[in-house]
C-alpha cells in the first residue's frame, strides 16, 4: 500500500469516505472515529478506526489506527437478531433468573398473561398471584412449576399444560416449555419459558371427548368411505362397536363381515347412495371381533371433502332394540296363537263334556277323554306361562358376570330331564371347560335344547349327547346331538332370518329364548342337520371362555 493513494486501494465510494474523515481530523485537529467493512478474499471484515492528526499545527499527516471488530460485530448482529426474534415470536417468552426474578418478557407474553411487561418483570415466577391450576381446578404446587423443575434438575420440561386465571376473571389454557441456559461450569444461569395459548386446542379436545362419550352412550360409530380408493376410515366408536383395535378396511373387506343374508342389500344400498346421492338407511347383522353377531342400523349420505367424493355415515348397535322388538313379536304371536289354540281346546272339550253329561247315552270313557284333553291343555298353558316367567327373570339379569363350570351344568340337565323322560338316554361327555356368563341363563338354554331334541325326535327311545370343548379362538362350544328327527325347517328358517310372519313362525318360545340369551352372553347358536354321530341334528352353542384372573 506504500506510495499508493486511497483510490488506488479502495473503491471510489470508500476512498471518498476515508478522505472525508481524514480532512475532518486535520481541520478540527481532533481525533475522529469511523466504522467500516471491507470485502476481502476471506470474506467481509469489520473494522473500527481512530483517525488522529499528528505533528505540528500545519501537519498534513494522520495516524490511522484500525481494529478488527468482525467478531464483536457479528455478536452484536446475532444479539440484535435474537432480540428481534424474541420480540416478534408468536410464542410468549419469559426469561427467569435462578433467584426467581423475571428478567424479560416479550409482547406475546404480555398478551397471553394479560399483564403489562413491567408488571411481569416486577414479579417472581413463584408468586401466588399467577393463579396456576390443573385441569380439575387444583392449584399447581410450586414444586411442579416447570421453572422449579428446570432449576432443580438442569433438564428441560416440555408440554406442561395448565390454566391460569386472568385479571378479568377469565380462564386461559397454556402449554409451557422451559429450558435452561447453562454456564461454562454447567450451572443454570437462566431459564427460558415458552408459553403457547392452548385454549382452543383444549376446547377441541373437550369437544372430541364429548363426541367420543356421545358415541359410547348412543352405541354409535362414525365412518367415511373414500369413493376413489374404496378405503373406509372409522372413528373410535367403530372400533369399540366391532371390538377391533383399528378400523380401516376396504369396502369389500367390510361387506364380508356382514351376515350373508344381509350383504346384498347393504351393497345395493351403498351403490344406490353413490349413484343417486340419496341418503341410505338399513339394518344388518354383523359379527364382532369376539365372533358375536349383533344387529346394526347403518345410515349414510354422499358428500364432498377436499374436492374428493365421500360416503359418510354412522352405525348404531340396535341389538337390544331388535331383541325387544322380536320378543314383543314372538310373545304376541304366542298369546294370539298358542294360548288361543289351547283355550279353544279347553272350551271345545268343556262343551262336549257338558253335552256328554246331559246325554241319556252317557259314556264314562268319552267324558274322561274330554277331561284329559282339558287337563293337558291347561298343563301346557301353565308350562308356557312358567317358561315365559322364567325367561323374563333370566333376561333381566347381568348375564355376562360369573364363571360357570360346564361339567356340573351338563350333569344337572341330564339328571333333571332324565327323570322327566325315562325313555330317553342322555349322555354327558366329561369336560373341565369353564365359560364366562350367568349360570341360570346357561341352565335354561341347555334345558330348552334338550327338551326340544326329545320333543322333535321320532324315535321311541331317543338319545341325546352333550359335549363341551374349547376352541382355538378362545370360546367353548357346547354341542347337543340327537339321533332323532331334526328341528323342523320352519323353526330353522325363523331363527336364520330372525323374523316371524303369518306364513313362517316358530311353535313356541324356546328356540327364540336360546337365541336371545346366547347373544346376550356374547356367544352364538348354530344348527347342523346330519352333523351328529350316526346322523340326526347337532345344535352348537358358542360361549366366551372364562378368563383366569
Amino acid at each position: 500500500m506504500l506510495g499508493s493513494d486511497l483510490w488506488d486501494v479502495f473503491s471510489t465510494v470508500q476512498a471518498d469516505q476515508f478522505y472525508t474523515v481524514i480532512e475532518d481530523a486535520l481541520q478540527a485537529g481532533e481525533q475522529q472515529h469511523i466504522e467500516y467493512h471491507l470485502s476481502l478474499d476471506d470474506g467481509d471484515r469489520y473494522f473500527e478506526a481512530r483517525v488522529t492528526p499528528v505533528g505540528s499545527d500545519d501537519t498534513e499527516h494522520v495516524l490511522w489506527l484500525a481494529e478488527d471488530i468482525t467478531q464483536r460485530k457479528r455478536r452484536e448482529e446475532k444479539q440484535a437478531l435474537i432480540e428481534r426474534v424474541f420480540e416478534i415470536s408468536p410464542v410468549g417468552l419469559v426469561v427467569v433468573e435462578p433467584s426467581g426474578k423475571i428478567l424479560f418478557a416479550n409482547d406475546r407474553a404480555e398478551d397471553l398473561l394479560g399483564l403489562e411487561r413491567g408488571t411481569i418483570t416486577g414479579r417472581r415466577y413463584d408468586q401466588p398471584e399467577w393463579n396456576i391450576f390443573y385441569e380439575d381446578g387444583t392449584p399447581v404446587p410450586e414444586a411442579e412449576y416447570p421453572v422449579t423443575r428446570v432449576l432443580e434438575s438442569g433438564e428441560p420440561v416440555f408440554g406442561f399444560e395448565h390454566w391460569i386465571e386472568l385479571a378479568d376473571g377469565t380462564e386461559r389454557w397454556l402449554s409451557s416449555n422451559a429450558a435452561p441456559i447453562l454456564g461454562d461450569d454447567g450451572t443454570v444461569e437462566r431459564v427460558v419459558v415458552g408459553l403457547d395459548d392452548a385454549t382452543r386446542l383444549k376446547q377441541r379436545e373437550e369437544h372430541l371427548e364429548w363426541l367420543i362419550g356421545t358415541e359410547m352412550l348412543a352405541d354409535v360409530g362414525g365412518w367415511e368411505l373414500d369413493l376413489e380408493t374404496g378405503l373406509i376410515e372409522g372413528t373410535a366408536g367403530m372400533k369399540r362397536l366391532y371390538g377391533l383395535p383399528e378400523y380401516n378396511p376396504t369396502l369389500e373387506e367390510a361387506l364380508e363381515q356382514y351376515h350373508p343374508n344381509d350383504r346384498a342389500a347393504l351393497r345395493d344400498a351403498i351403490e344406490t347412495c353413490c349413484e343417486t346421492g340419496e341418503p341410505m338407511e338399513l339394518e344388518a347383522r354383523r359379527k364382532t371381533a369376539e365372533e358375536t353377531e349383533r344387529w346394526f342400523r347403518l345410515r349414510a349420505e354422499k358428500t364432498v371433502r377436499g374436492g374428493e367424493p365421500k360416503l359418510r355415515g354412522i352405525v348404531r348397535d340396535i341389538t337390544q332394540d331388535k331383541e325387544r322388538e322380536q320378543r314383543l313379536m314372538v310373545m304376541s304371536r304366542i298369546l294370539r296363537h298358542n294360548i288361543r289354540n289351547k283355550l279353544t281346546v279347553i272350551r271345545g272339550n268343556s262343551r262336549l263334556l257338558k253335552e256328554e253329561l246331559g246325554s241319556p247315552e252317557f259314556s264314562v270313557d268319552a267324558a274322561s277323554g274330554h277331561i284329559d284333553r282339558i287337563e293337558n291343555a291347561s298343563k301346557e298353558l301353565d308350562s308356557l306361562a312358567e317358561r315365559a316367567r322364567t325367561f323374563d327373570r333370566v333376561i333381566e339379569r347381568d348375564l355376562r358376570s360369573g364363571t360357570v363350570h360346564l361339567r356340573q351344568v351338563l350333569t344337572d340337565v341330564r339328571d333333571d330331564l332324565g327323570e322327566q323322560h325315562p325313555e330317553a338316554a342322555i349322555e354327558v361327555t366329561p369336560t373341565d371347560a369353564e365359560v364366562a356368563g350367568d349360570r341360570m341363563a346357561i341352565d335354561l338354554m341347555l334345558e330348552i335344547l334338550v327338551e326340544n331334541a326329545l320333543e322333535y325326535s321320532d324315535l321311541p327311545s331317543p338319545r341325546v349327547k352333550l359335549t363341551a370343548e374349547e376352541t382355538p379362538s378362545g370360546q367353548v362350544t357346547v354341542s347337543v346331538d340327537t339321533d332323532g328327527s331334526g328341528i323342523p325347517d320352519m323353526e330353522q328358517k325363523v331363527l336364520a332370518s330372525e323374523t316371524e310372519g303369518p306364513v313362517v313362525h316358530s311353535r313356541g318360545l324356546g328356540l327364540w329364548a336360546v337365541t336371545w340369551l346366547v347373544r346376550r352372553l356374547g356367544g352364538s347358536v348354530t344348527i347342523d342337520e346330519d352333523a351328529a354321530d350316526g346322523g340326526g341334528t347337532r345344535v352348537r352353542l358358542a360361549f366366551p371362555l372364562a378368563r383366569s384372573e
